[in-house]
């Protein structure tokens, strides 16, 4: 079975959200450098994941080039960063979490968490902040109904 096939492992989402996160920052493309620092991994690491990343349809690159999502890398990766940044900011804003401790925690529960409860939360954090303000100070989470549901 491929790995487009069945489901993408933790490590590999976590790849998706950085490389959407930093492809974001930077207005399209993303160095594999820049992923290794990200997520604080090897270069080689990388090199295996986007190996499998591209044999999966998530991402293009050329030999050694410079990351690029493909539709639907940039769609799981904007979901998975809306995941991470409706429960980081509800751990701070409404827990009082310590700004760390939440964003690793965020980090597990987003995996984990099904898409019907992400819904669920995602429409109850929008309602609380309609200003789209978490408070949070990073542009966490982002405007109103910025969650991807679905």
């Amino acid at each position: 079975m491929s790995m487009a096939q069945k489901q993408l492992t933790t490590s590999y989402e976590d790849y998706i959200e950085a490389i959407y996160d930093l492809a974001v920052k930077s207005g399209g493309s993303v160095r594999s450098v820049d992923v290794a620092k990200e997520i604080g991994v090897s270069k080689a690491s990388v090199a295996r994941a986007i190996k499998n990343l591209r044999e999966s349809g998530y991402i293009e690159q050329e030999h050694y080039g410079e990351i690029y999502l493909t539709d639907k890398g940039r769609e799981y990766g904007k979901n998975m960063l809306s995941r991470h940044q409706v429960l980081r900011a509800f751990l701070i804003d409404i827990l009082g979490v310590d700004e760390r401790i939440a964003n690793d925690e965020a980090c597990e529960i987003e995996h984990t968490i099904s898409q019907s409860t992400m819904d669920k939360w995602a429409a109850w954090f929008n309602k609380e902040h309609p200003d789209g303000q978490s408070g949070v100070g990073d542009g966490l989470p982002a405007q109103k109904g910025a969650y991807l549901a679905g």
